[in-house]
């Protein structure tokens, strides 16, 4: 994420992110179409968000190399959808939150299957807006009595360093 957000602001990140999950909604609806067209799957579900597509057939998609193609690439966009909403998540929470906040293991979708936790701590500009999030990855039973404090101090340093 360093690489890809370096130089923006959280405002600037969350923007991106969201750029990023239309498109994908957009490349899904279009695969999504094609495989509805050719009468291998089907969506269930009123919701647009809540939507599950049902494949069928799938003795059929042997047949159709191209189906399974798409199909494979419907699932990895909604992975990729799915890390993507995750993380905006993680950045909305951090930028909402005034000090440490602390996401343990099943809180947070991204770290649950890993049995990890995250402490952050947003810091600010000058002008008092959030500019960026520094935080901690580690285990569960972390130290939070020595890490929380650590956290918050380094991003109030940060943040006076930016002026």
């Amino acid at each position: 994420m360093n690489s890809r957000l370096r130089g923006r602001t959280i405002e600037d990140a969350r923007t991106q992110i969201l750029a990023e999950i239309n498109e994908r909604r957009s490349e899904i609806d279009e695969l999504s179409a094609r495989v509805i067209e050719a009468g291998l799957a089907s969506w269930a579900g009123e919701d647009a968000r809540d939507r599950t597509l049902i494949v069928r057939g799938r003795a059929n998609l042997l047949e159709d190399l191209k189906a399974a193609e798409d199909l494979e690439r419907i699932r990895l966009l909604f992975d990729d959808l799915e890390t993507r909403s995750d993380v905006l998540q993680l950045l909305d929470l951090a930028k909402a939150g005034e000090g440490v906040r602390i996401f343990i293991g099943a809180e947070n979708k991204l770290f649950s299957l890993s049995g990890s936790s995250l402490v952050l701590a947003p810091f600010m500009n000058s002008r008092q807006r959030v500019v960026g999030v520094i935080g901690v990855i580690g285990p569960t039973r972390l130290n939070y009595a020595r890490i929380v404090p650590m956290v918050d101090y380094t991003a109030k340093l940060v943040g006076r360093i930016l002026g």
